[in-house]
């Protein structure tokens, strides 16, 4: 696998070209996922963060959230290779769905922006989304107010918000301030499909797709799913049966499915195991799925925020806090 075999795209209105397949570095900031984790040492993690790049890769995923992913990015230099677009995300506080006063949220903004820059050994961020927000942050203007001075600054080049939910997404598109939403969309989580992704494409805005693999659920891991999520397991379990029917693996069918929106600009693949990376490139060589299989898959879709959103899962899938708590 060598960088000839990527695809690249454009991220919406921003101008730039970003790889189908895009880097999600959670994994190598902290023990994210399901299951037994482990975290990669400081040079697994640079050897990774490299030979991604030699892949092709050039969009890399980070957020000030995931401990020492943003550090680790910026100590390996490819932040400031040429091409090379990482995009990272403060105010996690907006997540959490904590009440801060316009000059707190103000201030917090500001200095999670100056310590990214640092971490990341930029001087001006390429993309910086907001963690979190509701279809009421987004319409009250303060949010986008905030960024928008830090543009005029020269801090930030381009900005996106990170959602969860419908609504909220489409609340960020018509604003016509993002230039970039990030969503999740995979086999078990069409909720996006309707209407999200249309608009997004209508408006130029870039599409970030984000749990493609829906945190291990569309993998092996997903043995690991408890009871309380029994629906996602049937599932997870009809969508290998159709992967293997193709002479495919669960998470190669699945990345093959989130590649085939015109939509998107980059499906996000978190991992800290190149082994990944290299199968998610062999995924997308053989290119978006038939209709017949998309039709079959689109069956399998669920809504229940409960069962595809993993922040609403039970903690013993690790839900809940699977996010670090670092500012």
């Amino acid at each position: 696998m060598v960088r000839e075999n990527m695809i690249y795209r454009e991220l919406g209105r921003t101008g730039l070209k970003v790889s189908a397949i895009g880097f999600g570095t959670a994994e190598i900031g902290f023990a994210y996922g399901m299951g037994p984790r482990g975290l990669p040492t400081d040079a697994e993690a640079n050897f990774i963060l490299k030979f991604a790049v030699d892949l092709g890769i050039n969009y890399f995923d980070t957020a000030r959230a995931y401990d020492l992913a943003e550090e680790r990015i910026g100590r390996s230099g490819i932040a400031r290779i040429d091409g090379v677009v990482v995009g990272t995300k403060c105010a996690q506080f907006l997540e959490k769905g904590l009440k801060l006063s316009y000059p707190e949220m103000k201030r917090q903004i500001i200095e999670e922006v100056e310590t990214s820059l640092i971490n990341l050994r930029l001087d001006t961020l390429p993309l910086l989304y907001l963690h979190g927000g509701t279809r009421h942050d987004i319409e009250t203007g303060i949010l986008s107010e905030i960024l928008r001075g830090l543009k005029g600054a020269g801090k930030v080049k381009h900005t996106g918000i990170s959602l969860r939910g419908e609504d909220n997404a489409l609340a960020a598109i018509e604003s016509g301030f993002f230039d970039v939403i990030q969503v999740a969309h995979s086999i078990l989580d069409q909720r996006m499909t309707a209407q999200v992704l249309i608009l997004a494409k209508e408006r130029g805005v870039g599409v970030v797709n984000r749990s493609v693999l829906l945190k291990g659920a569309l993998t092996n891991l997903r043995e690991h799913l408890p009871d309380e999520l029994m629906p996602l397991k049937i599932n997870a379990e009809k969508a290998a049966e159709i992967a293997y029917g193709l002479g495919l693996d669960l998470p190669s069918l699945a990345v093959r499915f989130a590649l085939s929106s015109p939509s998107i600009s980059t499906a996000l693949v978190g991992t800290n195991k190149v082994d990944n990376l290299v199968r998610s490139l062999k995924a997308l060589a053989q290119g978006p799925l038939p209709g017949d299989v998309l039709s079959e898959l689109g069956r399998l879709a669920i809504n229940d925020p409960g069962q595809v959103d993993p922040k609403e899962w039970p903690a013993s899938a690790g839900g809940h806090s699977s996010i670090s708590n670092k500012k």
